[in-house]
């Protein structure tokens, strides 16, 4: 992306649905690409591999990792397509980082996909909450979320930028202190009705109160079960809040 001749990074939104919304939004995933087109991908769900041609993002050396924040499949699905279009195109490997419940899960879907061939290609980095690793030129942390299995909460740093993603979780606090004073917060917004909670996701209110009481700049409203409603709630500091749809591509 060029902007007055400067090169900037940005996110690139593939989808920003659950696994039974309309499946035209698609299931949340994103790309975060710096100025380098270094970039590592947002959870993997079915369909991932189209998602990325459609958006323009392609397959190659430059992809860093994918980071998964938990094992439901709208998270998980897509890696064996994933693994089998980098074998088929020569990639030494694809590193997907996350959690032990998470890469235990990958492991399984790739025996049950028939996918054993790629397992040489296949290169599994295991982050614990509160841990730090660097993964290239990008630098990440895990938190745990509040969901219905092992889920977590993701910190990304990338050329001085800092990201929040929530992952799949009920209204958290712990993520309040975890996104402080982040540039922007990608939090889940199931829909106004508190009967998200039984299910381990947020409300609107949630991701706002967490937004404000956080200090980030922006905050993205994705994961959808349905298609976005208006936002109505109202909040006590100006915030900026951005509700994108598949392809959309926003600067850091």
């Amino acid at each position: 992306m060029n902007v007055s001749g400067v090169t900037m990074a940005k996110i690139v939104f593939l989808g920003v649905g659950g696994w039974i919304s309309d499946p035209l939004l698609g299931y949340t995933s994103f790309a975060i690409v710096n100025s380098k087109h270094k970039w590592i991908l947002v959870e993997a769900g079915e369909g991932v591999f189209k998602s990325m041609r459609i958006c323009g993002l392609r397959l190659s050396e430059e992809l860093a990792g994918v980071v998964i924040s938990h094992r439901h499949g709208d998270h998980t699905l897509g890696i064996p397509t994933l693994l089998q279009i980098a074998k088929h195109m020569g990639l030494k490997k694809l590193r997907v980082v996350s959690i032990r419940d998470v890469l235990a899960a990958i492991l399984q879907l790739v025996e049950a996909s028939g996918s054993q061939n790629t397992l040489s290609i296949l290169d599994l980095v295991e982050v614990r909450p509160g841990e730090r690793i660097r993964l290239e030129d990008f630098e990440i942390e895990f938190t745990e979320a509040v969901h219905t299995l092992p889920s977590t909460s993701i910190k990304i740093y990338s050329e001085g930028k800092c990201i929040i993603y929530s992952g799949d979780t009920a209204y958290n606090p712990k993520l309040i202190q975890f996104a402080k004073n982040c540039d922007m917060l990608i939090h889940e917004a199931s829909g106004y009705s508190e009967e998200a909670h039984r299910y381990g996701h947020s409300t609107y209110q949630d991701a706002i109160e967490i937004a404000t009481k956080s200090n980030v700049k922006k905050l993205v409203l994705i994961h959808f079960y349905q298609w976005p409603n208006p936002i109505k709630t109202p909040i006590q500091k100006e915030l900026e809040i951005l509700v994108p749809h598949p392809c959309q591509e926003i600067e850091l």
